[in-house]
């Protein structure tokens, strides 16, 4: 692999585990870390991997960081609270400012990028089992900002006609093995994936992904199996 990505949500825990599993191929790609605190970042990071602080709406800082790039990969996540529980917000900041993101990448010609979501994030010709169905309710139903956050997030980039888009779908994430297989489709009868993915094995399929582009504009869900 050799490829020059830019990594948003560096410092969440998704964000970690690709960065420790890309940087540990034979032929690792260039990254380039988007963040708000570098402190959060393992120490020696800096030795192994550009890093630019900023927001994410701040256009000056997206655009230096975005200088040489040719993929983006979005693992960034809601953090959702009590607060947020009891009012029922369902405010998106993440989402709104990817908007600028892109705005961004449009203007330093980048058109790949990669985006975490949920599969509470509906695509058309999916059939849910009862099981399914049943999984699909709680989360808008327990964490109501985070679940409208990271449908927001796929709504956005799945809007971007002229990108080269894919929006994973994701259940509950795990620090289960790199090494467990990763099924992609859409949800249904069909569907083999588990509701568990570990971080690891999720960064390995992001990898792969990119080099293999299986799913240009579409949004499978992911799961171990």
């Amino acid at each position: 692999m050799s490829r020059s990505i830019l990594v948003l949500g560096a410092t969440g825990v998704s964000g970690l585990a690709f960065i420790e599993e890309a940087l540990q191929r034979p032929n690792p790609p260039k990254l380039t870390l988007y963040v708000r605190n570098p402190s959060k970042l393992p120490s020696g990071t800096e030795s192994k991997a550009r890093i630019v602080k900023g927001q994410l709406n701040d256009e000056a800082a997206l655009a230096t960081a975005l200088e040489g790039v040719d993929t983006v990969v979005s693992v960034l996540g809601g953090y959702p609270t009590f607060s947020d529980f009891l009012s029922r917000n369902k405010s998106t900041p993440l989402a709104d400012d990817l908007k600028v993101v892109i705005k961004v990448m449009k203007a330093k010609g980048v058109r790949r990028i990669l985006a975490l979501s949920t599969p509470s994030y509906a695509v058309p010709g999916e059939t849910y089992t009862w099981k399914q169905s049943a999984y699909l309710t709680m989360p808008p139903l327990m964490t109501p900002q985070g679940n409208a956050e990271m449908v927001a997030i796929a709504e956005t980039v799945a809007a971007e006609s002229d990108l080269d888009w894919t929006i994973f779908r994701v259940p509950h994430l795990t620090e289960a093995s790199a090494d467990l297989p990763v099924y992609a489709g859409l949800i249904g009868p069909g569907y083999k994936g588990s509701l568990e993915l570990s971080r690891a094995s999720q960064a390995r399929w992001i990898l792969k992904e990119i080099e293999d582009r299986a799913w240009i504009k579409q949004a499978p869900a992911l799961g171990n199996f």
